[in-house]
This record gives C-alpha cells, structure tokens and sequence, in this order.
C-alpha cells in the first residue's frame, strides 16, 4: 500500500495497524468494564445469599470475602503458569466468562437451598467455634471455586494478546485494570442502589449473568477479526517459570493492609452511618 505521500514505504499499512491496535484497546476495556460490572454484582450477591447458608454474623461476611479473594488468587497462580500457545486470548475469556456466567447464576438460585441442607449440622457443632469456623470456610470456597477462579484467571488471559505487547504495556494494563474496577464500581451501585429494589435476587442475579455473557459475546465476535490468518491452538502449563519471591511478598504485604483497613473502615462507618 501507498502512503499518503505515494512513496511507497508501507506507512499507510503501519497507520491501520495502529488504528486497529487502538480499536482493540477501547473494545478489551469495554469488555472488561462489563466483567467487572458483573462481578461486584454476584460477589454483593453472594454476601446477601451467604445469610441464609452460613449465618449473619461477622465471621460468616468475612469468610464469604476471604473465599472470593481466595479463588482470585487461585485464578491469579494457575494463569501465572499458563501459558497460551497460538491460542487465541479472547476466545480462552469468552469460555472464562461463560463460566462465571453460569455458575454465578446457579449460586444465586443454589445458595438458599444449600443452607436448608447445612442447618442440621451447623446446629449440631454450635458449642465448637473453631471447628465451625473451618467447615465454613472449606464450604464457602468450594461453592465459590468455579466462577472466582474463572474471574482470576480472565484479566491476565487478555494480557497474552500478542497486539497489545505491540503498545506500551504499562498504559495498557493500566486502562484494562481501570476499567474493570470502574465496572466493579457501576455493579456495586447498580446492584445495591437499583436492581435488587426492581427485579429482586433472582433478576439481579440474572443480570449479573447477562453481563458475563454480553462480555464473553464480543470477545468471541472480535477475536476472528484478528490479523494474520488462522492461528493453531495449544495450552501449556510450566512449572519452570523463575518466581520473583521479593514481589510476591511485597504484593503479599499490601493485599493484607488493604483488605484489613477496608474491613476497618466498614466497621468504622456503621458508627456513623445507619446500616441496611
């Protein structure tokens, strides 16, 4: 192709590679904004769900949290050593947030009848705290298993796309993660503010899984649009990757700080604020 000032170079080839590369940046944060959306709005409902499977007390909020945050983080490790061979990403996070989609929805529906099936046994070790404390939380993490994983494993899915290595790799990431958290932030007022008072547990629930899907829908959409011809499939898992232990307990640190001082301030401001 010539470029616009006819010399033949391939400029014009490099500018619609650009254009395309800055067209699949919006869309990836577009999808990841409704990922995002829809996360915090199964993780709110989970908590309300959690009630009526585990209890309403302190314990029983924290150890739903720590499960969630639990399955991320298992997402976070298996995608750490996953590598993706030709295969192409988006395709890999539709399949991840059809997953979420399903088991997410199913929890909604499930969690109720799940706490019919353990209210014999809770009763049965009320007067033993600690062992109750660990079944709980052994529970709540395999019920959660599934669809947390899947979300851990989606955002570093869509960072294997070779085009956005093309891009300055800091600002992508940057504007993927801001846009999933600004998504969280829409589920969480949207759910709380909204949906739950309109269409109750069940709509919000279905919603919930709506988002998922539209997610997962684009990303299958776009993925064939992909330059270069058709690409071989393949997954490899290594276990030979160097870990940098330093970083990890560093993020290890932090993690913990954030996520006591955010369970603080919640505390701190039911002092003050009417609680619902």
């Amino acid at each position: 192709m010539l470029c616009g000032r006819g010399c033949g170079c391939g400029c014009g080839d490099q500018g619609v590679i650009a254009r395309f590369e800055l067209v699949r940046v919006a869309l990836v944060s577009l999808i990841l904004f409704l990922s995002g959306c829809s996360a915090l709005l199964f993780q709110t409902l989970w908590l309300r769900l959690s009630g009526l499977a585990f209890g309403n007390s302190v314990w029983s909020a924290a150890l739903i949290l720590s499960s969630f945050m639990a399955g991320l983080a298992l997402g976070s490790a298996i995608a750490a050593r996953l590598t993706l061979r030709r295969v192409q990403p988006l395709r890999v996070y539709a399949g991840l947030e059809s997953i979420v989609a399903v088991f997410g929805c199913t929890l909604v529906f499930g969690l109720p009848l799940l706490g019919q099936w353990l209210r014999p046994i809770f009763q049965a070790l009320w007067h033993h705290q600690e062992l109750l404390i660990i079944l709980r939380f052994s529970i709540s993490f395999l019920v959660l298993l599934f669809p947390t994983t899947a979300m851990g494993l989606t955002l570093p899915v869509l960072l294997e796309d070779p085009l956005l290595h093309r891009r300055q790799f800091g600002r992508v990431i940057a504007a993927f993660y801001g846009f999933n958290t600004l998504g969280g932030v829409a589920g969480a007022l949207l759910g709380e503010g909204y949906l739950m008072r309109r269409f109750g547990l069940p709509g919000t629930g279905s919603t919930a899984a709506c988002l998922s899907l539209a997610a997962a829908g684009i990303a299958w959409l776009f993925a064939g649009t992909e330059p270069g011809g058709t690409q071989a499939t393949g997954l490899q898992f290594s276990l030979g990757k160097q870990t940098p232990w330093k970083l990890l307990l560093v993020s290890l640190g932090t993690g913990a700080l954030f996520l006591g001082l955010e369970v603080i301030w919640f505390r701190f401001m039911r002092l003050y604020i009417a609680s619902s």
